[in-house]
This record gives C-alpha cells, structure tokens and sequence, in this order.
C-alpha cells in the first residue's frame, strides 16, 4: 500500500453548484479492462461505465473550466480519445481535464487554483457535454485515482488509491478569466512576418470583486506590488527571445495569483549544412544539419535536380515541437549511374525565419562500385517523378473548391482546372509578377498578380487594382471584382473594364497585423476579411449585428483563411488556421457544399491531401 496523501488539496474544476455527475470512477478494473463489473467509491455498483478511470460531471458546453490546484501544465493538446485536453503537475498529484471545446494553457505554463483553462464540450470520444476530471498519482504517474477517496465496507480494491482529495465542494469562485480579443499570441513564435504587436488583457470579475492587476515581464510582481485598478491593460513585448508576461490579479477577499502567458520572438535567421560522403557507390549519404538558438529548426526540405533539370521536391521533414540548439540527419540518395546532380537544402525555424539555401553537387560514377540492390531500390525508391496537375514550375499557389471541380493557381500564373469537363485556356500573361490569386467569374478564370494587374485565361489584361500588396481577388454576382490589399484596402472594378479600379474602402488594422485573407457573402459586396493576428474586419456593409462578430482568433496556429456563406443578417463561416485547424461562426448548414467537398492540394508537391 502507499502512504495516504494528506487529504484537501483539490476544488472543483468549474463553479456549477451541485453538479451532476453521470459516470463515476471504476473501483473494480481502473484499467480499461471490460470485466462486467463497475464499483464506486462508496461500494454501490453501476453509475458508470466498465473500467472509467474518471468522474464525468455532466456541464453546459463552454463552461468555463478552472485549474483544481496551483500547479504546471505538462500536457495541452488534441487526441482523437479526450479531444481537447490539459493535464496540470500539482506537488500532490496531477489532474487531467478532457472533451473540452476550447483550451487556454500551454505545455510548461503555471497556473493558480481557480485559474480558466478550457471551456468544456463533447469533443474526442464523447456523448455529450460533460468534463471528464481524472486525478493521478504522481508515484504511478498514468494509474488514476478517485478524489472521492473510498468510503465503502471492505478493503479499497485500488492499491494505490490515495483518499478524500477535495478541501471542500464548492469551488474557488471564478476569479480569474483572462480574454485576448487582440494583440500578441501566446505561446507562438513570431518572426519573419513581423514583430509581435502589444499584448492586451481584459479581466472579469469572479464574485468577489477585482481589486486591479500588476504586469511584469519575466518575473512575479509580487503581493505587494502596486496594482493597476482596471479591468484591461496592454505591454509590448520587450523584444526577440522567450518572454513571460506576469499577470497578477487581486481580488477584494485579499486573494492574489500569479497568472503567466508566454511570448515568442525570433528574427535572427537558423544555419545550415549539406554534404555529400565521397565515394564511388551510386546511393551516397547525405548528411544535413541545422541550427537555430533561439525558436529551433522547423522544417526542412531536400530538393534534387538531374543535370540541367529544374529542381524536384524529393525529401521533407517538419518537427512537431521544434527544440532551440542543434538538429541533424542523414539519409542515403539513390541516383542513376554517370548522372550528375544537384542537391539543395532549404530549411526554417519556428517563427518562419529562413537559412539560406545550400546547394552541393553529387556526381554518381558510371562504374559504380557498389551498385543498388533490389532491397535499395524497394526502400529509397527512384527519383520522383512530376506529380499529376502539378504547375511546371512547381507548386500550387491557390486552390479553390467548386461545384464543377477544384481550380489550382500555379506559381508561374498558369490555370489548372481539376475534375470539370471542358478545358481551360492557359495563356501566359505578358506581366511576370507572381501569382497571388485567381477568381472564377461567369466569363472566366480571371489570375490576379502582384503587381495588381489581372489577366484572363487567355492572355488579355483585365483590371488594374492600385494596391500595393494584394492578397485576394473576390468576384461578385453582379461581375464587379474586388481585390483586398494585405494593409487594408479594398479596391473594386467592373469585370469587363480593362483600366485602373475605384477605390472600394478600407479597414483599419491594429498595428503590426496585415490582412491574409477575406470572402464576400453570395450575392453581395459585404464580406468579412481576417488578419494575422485573428481579427475579423467587416467591409461594405455597416450591419451593426455584422459588427459583433467575435473576432478573437482561438485557435493554436496562424491564422490563414476564411470561407463564408449565408448573408450579412445570417452569416455563416469557417477560420482556418495555418496547422488546418478550425473554428466557425453562424450554422455550418449555410455554407456551400463545396466548401467541404473539394479536395485540398499540398502547396509544394501539389499532392492532393484532402
């Protein structure tokens, strides 16, 4: 037996008087095993089901759920099991909080009892809302145990059960939670695209009463540090590196807690390193490293040209949770004999931050004295070829779902329409700016570049929009045409007009952000456009209930893109971010087919994914 903790250090994780509970933690088999039989902590069986390792209280989705004790998140990510889940380090024990809608932590942050960290939900394997609570020894770190202890006759059938774990039933009132609407993200490292802007806060009162905050970077304030007596406040980011906002928020009861949120800055560029093992054997080793101080190496990809070729993607690679030092491999190319080729490396940080490319030359011997076998053949497979649609340049710079089939944009501005029936002219345009966009109107394809000019699918010129950085191009029913500028600005020109456009508004961006992307609502000029921070603008249209459209960005990665649908009275949508995860405003059922059914394309290979 292990020793009986001292009892009391857990509250409830939500402020819900009298929960009801709908599943009870298994005294029987606490180990998934499907026995037949279910004990709860005061004997009775049944109230649960076969092996639970929990207690599910069964809440309203977004509830808020709160830290039960001072402690360390450890864990604060999806699985296909919990959903959405943070497990937090106490001195005592851990405690593990699943199915949650939302998450508001992050691997390494501190949190204080009472502390929002999710809003519940019924995401993962789930029924219904509920919060399924485990508590686990932190002597057996993964075996669970039941904060209800175990109050039945006999002996408790879990040899490692630990007790009565609650200080009392009520919970710590919900005292401190923290919103973002805008400004820096915590926990993502930012880089290339731009410093981070200032960090604003809002606080909300949890029933007794605020009592004002005091913000410092890196450090505690402390209990006796001088209070801002407000409900919101901002601080800019001191500068590149890792850097620890501490909130710490009073109450009127004489309560304090240190809530902290971590900012990532990176600007300084990672190196790297190819090589190529001298000899004679047609499969030579290649050997890569990359290194970075500050964010890690990210990603990394090998690309491989023959003689005088353009250069093929032939080997990626992406850390989930890049590490700051030094990162290596190596990986043998299997070529053909008395061919010459070209090998280069590109990689990246964390915050996006490129090396420069590097580029080393492998010169396989027509008389190789080790030449591939069958089994080198089956496991390093030949060069590959040109993926199917692929841009000859490759990549794909848009793809944009349809009923008649995906239309791929490719780097060199060329058109590629997949499953429709009636091909698509693919005339060069007589500009060489890159490509930005491409959108489908009843005349056409019509290929929106850099430099603000437009082109038609057979090579005329279209429009000419004065922006500076345009990154959309959003076609009407009506055929005007509207091009959405990465600053703000919103030009609009008539489809069949060849010549400068009018101007069409603007948003007011807060500083530091710049605008990815924007969608008009079917059949209008009214639309919503996102920018990098999360923030959602509304444009051509002063609806006032279009305007309270939440517009804090809530999920983990970049924000990317947003697709809508509905109208500006009912409006309907979905945030992407730059991981592929998402979140919607208004019913999905208002949305267009389409923007589920067609398929998505990897921006590099051009590979469909989805």
């Amino acid at each position: 037996m292990q020793p009986v903790a001292a009892a009391g250090n857990l509250t409830l994780p939500f402020n819900v008087p009298q929960p009801r509970i709908t599943s009870w933690t298994d005294h029987h088999y606490p180990d998934r095993q499907d026995d037949g039989t279910m004990i709860r902590f005061d004997g009775a069986r049944g109230y649960a089901y076969d092996g639970h390792r929990g207690t599910d209280f069964a809440v309203p989705s977004n509830t808020p759920v709160l830290a039960a004790d001072d402690g360390t998140v450890i864990y604060s990510e999806w699985s296909d099991s919990g959903g959405w889940g943070v497990v937090i380090d106490h001195a005592y024990d851990r405690t593990a909080y699943f199915h949650n809608n939302q998450l508001f932590t992050y691997p390494g942050q501190h949190v204080s009892r009472g502390q929002l960290i999710a809003l519940s939900g019924s995401t993962g394997n789930s029924t219904g809302p509920h919060i399924h609570f485990e508590v686990r020894d932190l002597l057996t770190p993964w075996h669970s145990v039941d904060p209800y202890g175990w109050t039945g006759p006999g002996k408790d059938p879990w040899r490692w059960d630990l007790g009565y774990l609650w200080t009392s039933n009520p919970p710590v009132p919900f005292l401190l939670p923290l919103a973002f609407p805008s400004g820096a993200h915590w926990n993502y490292w930012y880089g290339i695209d731009g410093p981070p802007p200032p960090v604003s806060w809002r606080l909300r009162d949890g029933g007794r009463g605020l009592a004002g905050f005091a913000a410092r970077w890196d450090a505690d304030p402390g209990v006796a540090a001088g209070r801002t007596l407000a409900t919101s406040g901002s601080a800019a980011v001191p500068g590149p590196g890792a850097h620890t906002l501490h909130l710490r928020v009073f109450d009127r009861a004489g309560t304090s807690a240190d809530i902290t949120y971590l900012y990532l800055y990176d600007v300084d560029p990672p190196t790297s390193a190819l090589r190529v093992d001298p000899g004679s054997s047609i499969a030579p080793s290649l050997h890569w490293s990359g290194n970075d101080a500050l964010s890690g190496v990210k990603g990394l990809a090998i690309e491989v040209a023959a003689g005088s070729t353009a250069f093929r993607p032939w080997y990626s690679q992406s850390a989930d949770q890049p590490a700051a030092g030094k990162s290596q491999g190596a990986l043998r190319f299997l070529g053909d004999p008395g061919v010459t080729y070209q090998l280069r490396l590109t990689l990246n940080d964390a915050a996006r931050n490129p090396a420069a490319p590097v580029v080393v030359t492998a010169s396989l011997s027509a008389g190789a004295a080790m030449p591939a076998t069958a089994a080198d053949h089956a496991v390093l497979g030949p060069l590959p070829a040109q993926p199917e649609g692929a841009a000859a340049v490759m990549g794909v710079r848009q793809e944009h779902p349809s009923a008649e089939g995906a239309l791929l944009l490719g780097t060199d501005a060329s058109v590629h329409g997949l499953g429709g029936s009636a091909p698509i002219p693919n005339a060069p345009p007589a500009s060489v700016a890159a490509a930005v966009d491409v959108a489908t109107l009843p005349s056409g394809p019509l290929r929106l570049l850099a430099d603000g000019t437009t082109w038609n699918s057979s090579g005329l010129a279209g429009p000419r929009f004065a922006v500076k950085s345009p990154v959309r191009l959003l076609g009407t029913s009506d055929g005007s045409i509207l091009a959405v500028d990465a600053g703000g600005a919103i030009a609009v020109a008539s489809s069949s007009v060849a010549g400068e456009s009018r101007g069409g508004g603007s948003v007011s961006l807060s500083p530091g952000t710049t605008l990815v992307d924007a969608a008009v609502f079917p059949g209008s000029h009214a639309g919503l456009a996102l920018d990098s921070a999360g923030a959602v603008h509304v444009f051509g249209i002063a609806d006032p209930g279009l305007a309270a459209i939440a517009s804090g960005w809530m999920l983990p990665g970049k924000p990317l893109a947003i697709a809508l649908g509905g109208t500006p009275q009912a409006p309907a949508g979905i945030m992407t971010d730059a991981s592929g995860d998402w979140q919607t405003l208004g019913s999905m059922l208002l949305l267009p087919e389409a923007t589920f059914g067609g398929p998505l394309f990897d921006g590099t290979t051009g590979v469909p994914v989805r």
